[in-house]
């Protein structure tokens, strides 16, 4: 263990040449590059899935408005509301996305 220590303090002391500068630097672009990519490939399934449960929960809203006396009348209305709010529009976001 005590050999260990001694080789980390020598390597401590020795300075790294540009070249090697160099390559240490390539190769934190090439992972930063990767993890990047990766990042965006897991934001696009995250997406994916977001858009999938959205489809799924308004399923679920479409057929308790079918079976509406299955429910209370707050419940059904609440669910009028959150469907008619996804499938409306938002104006904000578009004009965002244009600017």
């Amino acid at each position: 263990m005590e050999e260990n220590i001694k080789k980390n303090e020598e390597t401590k002391k020795e300075k790294l040449s540009y070249e090697d500068l160099e390559n240490v630097t390539k190769q934190f672009a090439a992972q930063l590059e990767a993890a990047s990519r990766e990042n965006s490939q897991l934001k696009k399934a995250v997406q994916t899935l977001q858009v999938g449960n959205l489809y799924t929960e308004l399923e679920f809203r479409f057929k308790v408005l079918q079976n509406a006396d299955m429910f209370s009348t707050d419940f059904v209305e609440q669910c009028v509301k959150v469907i008619e709010e996804t499938m409306t529009p938002q104006e904000d976001v578009q004009t965002d996305e244009q600017g």
